[in-house]
C-alpha cells in the first residue's frame, strides 16, 4: 500500500493542476481558440508552480491564476490588433467606395449621351469675363453645364 505521502504528492502533483485547469479552463468564453489558450495557460501555469514548489498546493494554484491571466492577456492583444485592423480596412474600402463612385460621375459626364438620353440632356453655355481671385487675374472663358432632365 502506497503511503498517505505518496498519495498526497500524487494529488497535488497531477490530480490538483487537472482540476485547476478544468475550473478555470471553464471561464474562457466561447471560441475554441480561447478555450485551448486558457487551458493551456492554466495547466502550463499550474505545473510550472507545482514544480518550483514542489507540489505546494496553494503555488500551484497561484501558477494556474497567473497562467490565465498570461493568457487572456495575450488574447486581449491579438483582439485588439484585429479590430484596428478591421476597422482600417473598412475606412479603406469606404474610401475605395467613394473613389469609385466619382470616378463613375466623372467619367458619365465626359461621355457623350445615348440617343434615348439625348432629347432629356441640354448643354448650357456660361460665358464668365475676366476676374481677380486671390490676386490672380483669370481669362474670360466660357464653361459649359450638362443639364439632364
Amino acid at each position: 500500500m502506497a503511503s498517505y505521502n505518496t498519495r498526497m504528492h500524487i494529488l497535488s502533483r497531477f490530480v490538483l493542476p487537472l482540476l485547476v485547469c478544468a475550473l478555470l479552463g471553464g471561464c474562457a468564453g466561447f471560441g475554441p481558440t480561447r478555450i485551448i489558450g486558457d487551458t493551456v495557460g492554466v495547466a502550463g501555469g499550474a505545473l510550472l508552480g507545482s514544480t518550483l514548489s514542489k507540489g505546494n498546493p496553494l503555488i500551484t494554484a497561484a501558477g494556474a491564476a497567473g497562467g490565465l491571466l498570461t493568457s487572456e492577456a495575450l488574447q486581449a492583444g491579438s483582439n485588439a490588433a484585429h479590430k484596428n485592423s478591421y476597422a482600417s480596412g473598412y475606412e479603406k474600402g469606404r474610401s475605395d467606395a467613394a473613389k469609385q463612385q466619382y470616378q463613375t460621375l466623372i467619367d458619365r459626364q465626359r461621355t457623350p449621351p445615348d440617343a434615348d438620353e439625348a432629347a432629356n440632356v441640354r448643354l448650357l453655355e456660361v460665358p464668365l469675363p475676366e476676374r481677380d481671385v486671390n490676386g490672380v487675374t483669370l481669362a474670360p472663358t466660357t464653361a459649359t453645364i450638362r443639364i439632364q432632365e
